[in-house]
């Protein structure tokens, strides 16, 4: 069975000309474009085409511009395509994308937020204070040992990004980094600066942050259509609540990006594809893990596009399929072990050995599959104390993607009914 990850970038993959074919191609994504030139207030297309790469690179452009065409990717293979990704997740700016494939924003908002975000970290390089250097060919801890050992009072640096098992980016005093790439060097790192002059990912960016986080409280959120991985711990995002608080610090935490993809991984995850300028986190993907596929939307256009109908041919996703999906997504609010193993450890693993009957028979669902599966469910957001409004968002959404709305009444005794599953016998 295909699953696929979809992945989007974030600031530094950037050039110019990017999305020019796709522009011209397709209606829907020049509506994209004027849309969101209206909202920015400036012709974001002129700038990625006038061939001024150092005014693309400022972070007040490069950040709207990646975003708008990451997103104008998505919405032209969904537009052609009807496809499941498993999981979304995207490298620091992009995880803003993800979100908003995800539906977690409207586009509009979203494009607020990134414009804000990226005005308050351009306005942070100002003094030319920090900098930023990506370290290849080293284990991290040895990174992370440099990082303290060079390190002192005010000046200081750690490590923003977590990409690979050999490359790490570290970040802070400017002064510090040039030292600690030197003695990284001389231990056999290949390192790289980076054309960045605010340290990103570090504590330094606290009052930028604090800025960032009042516009963040102001932004609508909604419910997540598809799973997103966090960059913060590298864990599915499961609520609102929970994606405010893990943006709230976003800016100033490490992007934990290799284990963010060890989850995917562990999740059966075997398909990336990065919608989004460049390839940089594909190749990331393809030198630690040579077994995985993994493809960038530039690159591998007629690949993707052919994933994505053998993924559709297998099957549209099966109710037994998406409870499990989000079952697993739930956030679990009951600390009770024996109430947990019995309403959703056992259910669980039921539903799941149903699940793997199915695929080894190759048989569709029946009626009383889907009803197994829709006590399962409604056992876990029992027991894990799911909100009821969130409970009927979820159970809608499932009947919906599987298209099977007109069985929605058949099975609305179970999924509202008034008795709590935790307290049967």
């Amino acid at each position: 069975m295909i699953k696929i990850a979809l992945l989007f970038p974030g600031q530094g993959s950037q050039y110019n000309m990017m999305g020019k074919a796709l522009y011209e191609s397709s209606p829907e994504v020049r509506e994209i474009f004027h849309r969101t030139n209206e909202i920015l207030g400036y012709d974001l297309l002129s700038i990625i085409n006038e061939g001024n790469l150092e005014k693309l690179t400022r972070t007040e452009y490069a950040q709207p511009a990646i975003f708008a065409y990451s997103y104008a990717i998505f919405q032209s293979i969904c537009k052609e395509k009807k496809f499941f990704p498993s999981f979304m997740a995207g490298h620091s700016l992009g995880e803003f994308t993800a979100l908003t494939c995800a539906e977690v924003f409207r586009y509009e908002d979203a494009l607020r937020l990134v414009m804000e975000r990226a005005t308050i970290m351009q306005q942070a390089t100002s003094d030319g204070f920090g900098g930023m250097a990506a370290i290849n060919g080293l284990h991290p801890l040895l990174v992370e040992e440099e990082c303290e050992r060079v390190s002192n009072g005010e000046d200081k640096i750690v490590v923003a990004n977590y990409n690979s098992t050999n490359q790490v980016v570290i970040s802070g005093a400017n002064s510090i980094v040039k030292v600690a790439t030197e003695n990284l060097a001389k231990i056999g790192a290949v390192t790289i600066p980076l054309k960045v002059s605010a340290p990103f990912h570090t504590p330094y960016l606290e009052l930028s942050n604090q800025m960032f986080q009042r516009a963040i409280a102001q932004t609508q959120m909604a419910g997540l259509k598809w799973p997103v991985i966090s960059n913060v711990d590298a864990k599915p995002y499961y609520n609102p609540a929970e994606i405010r608080d893990r943006l709230n610090v976003q800016m100033t935490s490490a992007v934990r990006w290799k284990e963010t993809i060890d989850y995917m991984l562990r999740q059966g995850v075997n398909t990336f594809i990065e919608l989004g300028p460049k390839a940089a986190l594909t190749n990331l993907i393809k030198r630690d893990f040579s077994h995985v596929r993994a493809y960038s939307y530039e690159d591998n256009y007629e690949q993707i596009m052919s994933i994505i109908d053998e993924q559709v041919a297998e099957k549209r996703p099966s109710v037994v399929s998406r409870s499990l999906g989000i079952a697993v997504c739930m956030r679990n609010e009951n600390w009770d072990d024996a109430e947990y193993q019995k309403g959703v450890i056992e259910p669980y693993r039921k539903i799941q050995a149903l699940g793997n009957k199915l695929e080894e028979e190759g048989r569709e669902e029946s009626f009383e599959d889907i009803k197994q599966a829709i006590e399962m469910l409604r056992s876990v957001f029992v027991t894990k104390k799911v909100p009821l409004e969130e409970q009927k968002e979820r159970f809608t959404q499932i009947f919906d993607e599987t298209k099977k709305r007109h069985l929605f009444d058949d099975f609305a005794p179970i999924m509202f009914a008034e008795k709590e599953v935790v307290n049967e016998k």
